[in-house]
């Protein structure tokens, strides 16, 4: 694939292209548009040309925001892009990839129990899964700046 057209997906819904350390590419995009980003590219590479490497989120409470990073490593380079989006704190909800990306479950999981990030449409979403029982029945997240955990 041409290197000139290998990004053509993100950059087509990017509102905003970066880098961070160690000169990886990151674009960012609205929430709405995750899902059929990673439908795009599942189009374009195929399940054998990319995957999901992680999902982390990360509380900006001064913003009102939660950021969620999809790092995805591009094959066969093994090249790292990060797919970033923002959702609002108090309402923290986008859809659900693992329907079409499984391998989205666990990061779901856990931004889910720890930040309170709702992935529309995932069925397993579950609070104590990885928190305590006792936190989690408190309706504290713990990763939140304010918790107080």
């Amino acid at each position: 694939m041409a290197a000139s057209n290998k990004y053509e997906v993100l950059e087509s819904h990017a509102l905003e292209k970066g880098l961070i350390k160690p000169n990886r590419k990151v674009f960012v995009v609205k929430p709405e548009d995750v899902k059929k980003i990673f439908k795009e590219l599942i189009e374009k590479f195929g399940y054998e040309g990319f995957y999901l490497s992680t999902v982390v989120g990360t509380d900006l409470p001064s913003e009102g925001k939660i950021r969620l990073d999809y790092y995805i490593v591009l094959l066969p380079e093994e090249e790292t892009i990060v797919l970033r989006t923002y959702v609002p704190r108090e309402n923290p909800i986008v859809d659900s990839i693992v329907d079409i990306v499984p391998g989205a479950l666990s990061g779901e999981c856990e931004t889910h129990d720890l930040l309170g990030v709702v992935f529309k449409g995932n069925p397993f979403l579950k609070r104590g899964f990885f928190v305590p029982i006792d936190i989690a029945q408190r309706g504290v997240y713990p990763l939140r700046k304010d918790s107080g955990v």
